[in-house]
Parts: structure tokens; sequence; C-alpha cells
């Protein structure tokens, strides 16, 4: 069974970070973290095969990335990680990636933006995102934090790529990960 990791990274450990756990359908965990060992920690508990990050994974020069000018032209709002508070988050996601890859090398981390991977899901709500990906059993939308919620939609971002059904926008500079239409309008 694949075991799959979202995680909402906050710019500075002194701020909440969101993640969630999923095994195939089925949610593990959700929760708050702080500090880059919490993550770490979960991490080596879980070793998930897939970890699905909220934060670009590249830094640009200066301005967006060729992948973000791509989001927003299909209307995704997405911030420039050269923007002074995004750089704190890019460069904590980029040592996480690094630290990530020492301890399993065979795990995937990707970039997500679970505000756009949630648009792009066509769902009015995540009850309903959470209905038609099977997920209900075990988990209250309703009771989650923000960045608990972005945890879980990052983490369904990594379990459609496992799956090989996710949807991304690719440039030289970077790939954002993000979910098929999985409610039709």
């Amino acid at each position: 069974m694949v075991v799959v990791m979202g995680i909402d990274l906050a710019g500075s450990p002194k701020r909440r970070t969101g993640y969630a756990i999923l095994r195939e359908s089925y949610v593990l965990e959700t929760g708050i973290v702080y500090t880059d060992k919490e993550i770490i920690d979960l991490v080596k508990k879980y070793m998930p095969r897939v970890i699905a990050i909220d934060s670009p994974l590249s830094m640009p020069i200066k301005g967006y990335r060729k992948v973000d000018i791509m989001m927003k032209r299909r209307g995704y709002r997405v911030l420039p990680p050269t923007w002074p508070s995004m750089k704190m988050l890019v460069y904590r996601a980029m040592k996480l990636v690094k630290e990530i890859r020492s301890i399993d090398r065979e795990a995937i981390v990707i970039e997500t933006h679970p505000l756009s991977a949630f648009k792009s899901s066509n769902c009015s709500s995540l009850y309903e995102l959470l209905t038609k990906a099977s997920i209900t059993d075990n988990i209250d939308a309703d009771t989650l934090s923000n960045d608990e919620r972005d945890g879980l939609i990052a983490a369904l971002v990594a379990y459609y790529y496992s799956l090989g059904k996710h949807v991304s926008i690719k440039a030289v500079d970077g790939e954002i990960y993000l979910l098929p239409p999985i409610c039709r309008t």
C-alpha cells in the first residue's frame, strides 16, 4: 500500500505547517507542526513514496518563474518566489527536500499549490472533493484548520500522482502538480 504525504509549508518554523498522511485513500493522520525536525520525523515514521509540498521548489533570479507565468495564464493565482516572504518559504522547502532525499532516495518530492489544485478539481467544497476521491470514512473536513485542509489537498495531489492521474503545468524552470477534474462540471 502506497503512503503519501502533503505539506502546507510555512515560511518560518514559528508559523503553522499543516500536513496530511494518506495510505491509499485512507487518511492516517492530519495535523500541525512547526519545525523542520517535526516534518522530518513524520517522514521517517511513515516513509511516504510521494510528498507534495505547497511551495516553489526552485528559485528564479528575479520575478516569476516561467512555470508561475503559465499558472497565472491558466487562471491560478500564485506568488513570485522572489518576494521576501516567499524567499524564506522557498529556501526552507529546498532544504527540506535535501533532508528528505538523504533519508529516502526513493521518495518523490513534488511541488503543488493547494488552492490551484482544488480549483483544478472542479469541486465546490472540500467535502465534495473528499467524497469524489472516496475519502470520507474517517475525516471530518469541517473540523480541519486551513493549514490541515491545504495539507490534505496536497496529500491528494500526491495520491493522484502515485496513481498516474495528476495534472501538471511544466516549464523549463519547474513543474507544479494539480488534481485532475475529479468533479466534472
